[in-house]
């Protein structure tokens, strides 16, 4: 009977032992998938956008914008180790127009891609959504009017909206200790509003899949600046 308990336990604790390294690679390989198809979706749009607007948080999307002024406060721009400034947000907002010979030519469509946290160092949803594609005879022209009609604020899991991630957080901010974790927005820019130095869009982002008991937590981090056309 001893040496049955003993093969016993053996089998017992090396099939726990490859049941968690079953669930690793499965929350893995999901993780994995997650960020390749939100790599693929966000730098497709972002090549083809004509402009793009960061905002602090989904929040900022209340039905009252006022692309007039920054979005961002610049006092709130942080300088990186180079020297340049940065604005961060969770909330980004690409634009296609129709055309890029004509100033403020009609809108085609426009995106979002936002977290829906109100604390950028909480983790939270990706989520994306997308307005009707207007068309190249668009003639939608108002920006502002358009923004305004998608009240996030008072919407966060905005209809026809999707996930893109369950949890998902930004870079660890400079300071950061397990005793006071502190982690950027998942986007950043060197300009805060559209114009001529408004040349590319960084997004920094962790997915994290699977549950911390037992350590059963898998997570993979996407590094990537893109540019939209001009």
């Amino acid at each position: 009977m001893t040496v049955v308990i003993l093969v016993l336990g053996l089998c017992l604790s090396t099939f726990l032992f490859c049941l968690k390294a079953m669930y690793r690679d499965m929350e893995r390989l999901k993780t994995n998938a997650s960020l390749r198809s939100f790599t693929a979706q966000i730098s497709k749009e972002t090549v083809d956008a004509s402009e793009y607007y960061l905002f602090p948080l989904y929040t900022t999307l209340d039905g009252n914008i006022n692309l007039a002024t920054p979005p961002i406060d610049t006092s709130a721009w942080v300088t990186d180790a180079f020297g340049t400034s940065l604005a961060y947000g969770d909330c980004l907002v690409l634009v296609t127009r129709v055309s890029e010979a004509t100033a403020n030519s009609a809108i085609r469509q426009f995106h979002l891609y936002y977290r829906s946290v109100t604390n950028s160092n909480s983790d939270g949803e990706v989520r994306f959504w997308e307005s009707q594609d207007y068309g190249l005879a668009s003639t939608q022209t108002d920006l502002v009017a358009l923004l305004n009609t998608v009240n996030l604020k008072a919407a966060p899991v905005y209809p026809g909206s999707r996930i893109l991630a369950k949890v998902a957080r930004g870079r660890k901010a400079p300071g950061w200790t397990p005793t006071n974790q502190v982690y950027r927005p998942i986007f950043s820019t060197e300009s805060a509003t559209t114009s001529a130095a408004n040349q590319n869009v960084s997004i920094n982002v962790e997915f994290i899949n699977g549950t911390s008991v037992n350590n059963l937590l898998s997570s993979s981090s996407f590094n990537y600046t893109i540019s939209p056309r001009k």
